[in-house]
Parts: C-alpha cells; sequence; structure tokens
C-alpha cells in the first residue's frame, strides 16, 4: 500500500512474513536479492548490490563491467528497527554529488508477532532536489513499492534461519580449541616414505578415537597444506602432541598451530 502523508513525501507499507531481525537483514545486507533488477542508474548490468551497515557507509551498485555506482550514504542505522539512507540522484536519474539536495528514505520495522514484521518505508524530504523535485516525487511514490522484499520473505528458506537470540546463546556456548595446519617438506618422498605416512594416520586415528583430536581432514587436492586438525587442546599441549606425531619427528611434516572457538557438539555427517 502507497500513503502520501506530505506533498514532499511518500510512503508504502507492507507486513512480511518474517521476524524482525530477518527482515532487518535481508532489506539492508540482502538488499541485491530483493531490489528490482529495472530500478539502477548504473549503465552496465547489475552483478551486485553492496550495502556498508554503518553510518556513513554507502549502497553501491557493482556492474558486470567492473564499474560502480554509490547512490545512497546511510545516515542512520538501528538494527532491527531503523535504517536511513540518503537519495543521491538528481532529477535527470544522475548522481547527486551535493548532499543538501538529496532526500532521505526511512525504513522502520516494528514486530507484528514472532514471525511476522510490519516494514513502512517513507521517502521525504523531495523538495531538496531543487526543480523538478515534483516529478521525482512522483517518479518514485509510482515506482516505490516492497513486492519484490515480500516475495524474497515469503519463499522457502534453503536454510534455517538463526535468530539474533539462538545466534546470542550459541555463541555464549562456545569453547576454546586449537587448529593445526599440516603442511609437506620437501623430505615427503612418497611411496618411499609410506610407511611413516601410515603410523602418522594409525596416530590421527587414536587421537580422534580418544577425543583429543575430534576432527581430522587430510586434503586431497594437490599443491597446499597436507591436513587440517581441531584438538581440544591448548595450543602448548597440541605442541607436544604434535612434536611426538611420526610425520613430524621424521621432517617429512611440519606444522601450524592457531587458537580458534568452536561450538561443543560440532561434528562431521
Amino acid at each position: 500500500m502507497t500513503i502520501t502523508p506530505s506533498p514532499t513525501s511518500t510512503s508504502v507499507n507492507a507486513t512480511v512474513d518474517a521476524p524482525l531481525d530477518r527482515a532487518f537483514e535481508v532489506f539492508t545486507i540482502g538488499i541485491g536479492t530483493w531490489w528490482d533488477a529495472d530500478k539502477h542508474i548504473l549503465r552496465a548490468p547489475v552483478a551486485r548490490m553492496e550495502f556498508q551497515p554503518w553510518i556513513g557507509g554507502r549502497i553501491i551498485d557493482h556492474g558486470t563491467d567492473g564499474s560502480t555506482c554509490a547512490w545512497a550514504r546511510v545516515l542512520a542505522y538501528d538494527p532491527p528497527a531503523r535504517v536511513v539512507f540518503s537519495w543521491d540522484i538528481t532529477t535527470s536519474w544522475k548522481i547527486e554529488t551535493d548532499p543538501a539536495k538529496a532526500s532521505e528514505v526511512e525504513i522502520t520495522f516494528e514486530p507484528v508477532d514472532d514471525e511476522r514484521t510490519l516494514v513502512v518505508l517513507t521517502h521525504r524530504h523531495l523538495d531538496r532536489h531543487g526543480d523538478g523535485w515534483e516529478g521525482m516525487r512522483d517518479a518514485v511514490s509510482s515506482g516505490w513499492n516492497l513486492d519484490g522484499f515480500v516475495t524474497v520473505l515469503g519463499a522457502v528458506q534453503e536454510l534455517p534461519w538463526i535468530s539474533d537470540d539462538d545466534m546470542r546463546a550459541r555463541l555464549g556456548s562456545s569453547a576454546q580449541y586449537t587448529m593445526v595446519v599440516l603442511r609437506p617438506t620437501d623430505r615427503l618422498d612418497r611411496p618411499n616414505v609410506d610407511p611413516i605416512i601410515w603410523a602418522h594416520g594409525r596416530r590421527n586415528m587414536a587421537l580422534i578415537a580418544e577425543g583429543i583430536a575430534p576432527v581430522v581432514t587430510p586434503v586431497t587436492s594437490e599443491g597446499g597444506p597436507s591436513g587440517f586438525a581441531i584438538f581440544a587442546t591448548s595450543p602448548d599441549e597440541t605442541r607436544a602432541i604434535m612434536d611426538a606425531d611420526p610425520g613430524v619427528a621424521a621432517g617429512l611434516l611440519t606444522y601450524e598451530v592457531h587458537a580458534v572457538r568452536g561450538f561443543p557438539g560440532s561434528a562431521l555427517p
């Protein structure tokens, strides 16, 4: 529905089938998933849209030819309730370089219930565009709609939505682990050293069985690392374990140790 609350502004609203945090994220960071393909001033076809989620950030269209068009500035960013950006476009549909001549677009998000959100978009201060601003008002009044946004949010999701509350709860349960990146040396002369690699593999299986290294993943592609592993031990403990590895002790493999955080219970399918 379109409402015109004053001669210098226009507004549309929609109730979308999405919780508040999802509606806000899809509108902003996910802007390229729902924005109308024919509503761009970039000459080249648009490959992607970028929304920079901070005050002073930009909304940027990226063309398939590498060209870019930054057509808005983020003026307010208050997730998941409100966002405001400038409309840096002239009445001749070119980039406006004078901020004083740019109108503003405000979007508010209000929960209707746990699974639905009222979204209100107001395009205001259209008279700032100067001579011919009425034409801009008429164009955006007929052009603004939330149909694509409603469609995207109503579509079947490929992945489940993890709410902000779920995110905070999961992050609060994370624990410290150690990642090992295993790399080959020039002494890894196979098949001559295969008995050592066999002993290395046997030890890895023992570490898995004991829960010391819950995840061990040999790399099967050519070049690069030999493998990755997640240890449930401190970095110092992990170094002592790796120094006793048959492949490392023989100089066939070297390793890097990185402190990481993960989620207890995570496992390979």
